[in-house]
């Protein structure tokens, strides 16, 4: 099931929550977001994100598709996102996340986008993907897979990132060092 998102209608007393296109690239970046609060949206297309729910953003460059998180459940979608409930009997979330964002899949919702600013995914495009649906043991094993394979990807990032701190900080205390001793020759 494919919803479209709600209009927000913000106000500091507001009990909803409501989760933004600028959220989704906190919870990918593995942040909790900010979500806004406001009035409790009152049309049949307004459900609250759920274990299982996947978030796909309908502007942009690229399709950024995100799980729920604990942070996000309850909330609901801004119009520039779409909910993506699965049928948990039929496919696995996560085999479905592994899916929509692999390169091919990437791909075909790009050739899809409507717009010359801030490209939009049409909600058609996303309902009419083929999805290729093994025996769930089998989803879940994939599912497993690209987990691994993400967290191994984020492990090295992180690595990464340390390696070039590391490799600044010896350049920079190198640098300090050979100062130090240039001063105590020319005294």
């Amino acid at each position: 099931m494919v919803l479209s998102g709600v209009m927000i209608r913000e106000t500091a007393e507001g009990k909803a929550r409501f989760m933004r296109l600028s959220d989704l690239s906190d919870l990918k970046a593995g942040r909790p977001p900010a979500l806004a609060t406001g009035e409790t949206p009152e049309v049949a297309r307004a459900l609250a994100i759920q274990e299982g729910d996947l978030i796909v953003a309908a502007r942009g460059s690229a399709t950024d598709i995100c799980l729920a998180t604990d942070s996000v459940l309850g909330a609901f979608v801004s119009l520039d996102l779409y909910l993506v409930r699965p049928n948990g009997t039929k496919v696995d979330p996560q085999f479905l996340f592994a899916f929509l964002t692999l390169p091919a899949t990437q791909a075909h919702f790009a050739t899809g986008k409507q717009g010359s600013g801030l490209a939009r995914l049409p909600k058609d495009q996303l309902e009419m993907i083929k999805v290729p649906l093994p025996p769930i043991d089998t989803q879940r094993m994939i599912a497993g897979l690209a987990c691994s394979f993400n967290e191994e990807g984020e492990i090295l990032r992180k690595l990464s990132d340390l390696n070039f701190i590391l490799s600044r900080e010896v350049v920079a205390r190198a640098i300090s060092a050979a100062a130090a001793t240039n001063q105590k020759k020319e005294r």
